[in-house]
């Protein structure tokens, strides 16, 4: 990968789902992150996890083709943001993951303010109850009226894009709440916009959304403040082999 670029790795599972590919994931982790995956009590969530987490250790040895999938390690930041701790690498590798029923995704740059986030779109869960808890009031606005398909497309646009903004930043909802920032759609792309108190330059992110399938609804945010954003490189790679460990 080159410095100006986000690689977006997508999975959708019912996709890449078998046997001999979920082993081969499992294979990729950490005793660590195989005794996490063993400790959800639902089978969804544990299969989400395991192919999130490969997924993850896969792209970044496409960024770092001179590294094993199963040879990274991972630390903490103050903030729970997880970051790369080894091997030790002359230019460092930023990245961020996100997993949602029936899809996991990744995104690896060399700029650390970026972020990811996928959801399933539920009408459900797209209820203005929701919103109003979340949501600023000009989003609250723009959704009031909206037909019923259009309110659930609008609901999960503003959720991912929050989302990933929040990500990139690597903080948490106590520190940044997300009806203290607007999310604006317009024809040419995305804008945000930030309540006075707080400290951040909107004319430095830029956002992109995608479909990976009908039910799903994604978006990348790129911090970064490079003229005109990161070129995102889309990624659909094949599970790993079984006894292939990269």
């Amino acid at each position: 990968m080159t410095a100006d670029t986000i690689d977006l790795h997508v999975w959708l599972i019912d996709a890449v789902d078998t046997d001999e590919a979920r082993a081969a994931c499992c294979a990729l982790l950490s005793a660590e992150e195989r005794q996490r995956a063993d400790r959800f009590v639902f089978e969804r969530h544990r299969r989400e996890f395991i192919y999130a987490h490969g997924m993850l250790r896969l792209a970044l040895s496409e960024a770092a083709p001179g590294v094993a999938p199963s040879d990274w390690s991972f630390a903490t930041g103050p903030h729970g943001r997880p970051h790369v701790a080894g091997p030790p690498r002359p230019t460092p590798l930023y990245f961020n993951l996100t997993h949602t029923e029936g899809c996991v995704a990744c995104v690896v740059s060399g700029h650390e303010t970026v972020g990811v986030d996928a959801e399933q779109i539920s009408p459900r869960r797209a209820r203005m109850e929701t919103a109003e808890g979340v949501f600023s009031p000009d989003e609250l606005e723009s959704l009031r009226d909206l037909a019923p398909d259009a309110f659930v497309r609008r609901f999960f646009d503003y959720w991912t894009l929050k989302e990933a903004y929040l990500k990139a930043r690597g903080v948490g909802l106590h520190r940044l709440p997300l009806d203290r920032f607007s999310m604006r759609l317009a024809p040419d792309g995305v804008e945000i916009h930030f309540d006075p108190e707080i400290d951040d330059d909107p004319g430095k992110w830029r956002f992109t959304q995608s479909s990976p399938s009908p039910v799903h609804r994604l978006a990348v945010a790129d911090g970064s403040g490079v003229a005109g954003g990161l070129a995102i490189r889309m990624y659909s790679p094949r599970p790993p082999r079984p006894g292939v460990s990269g």
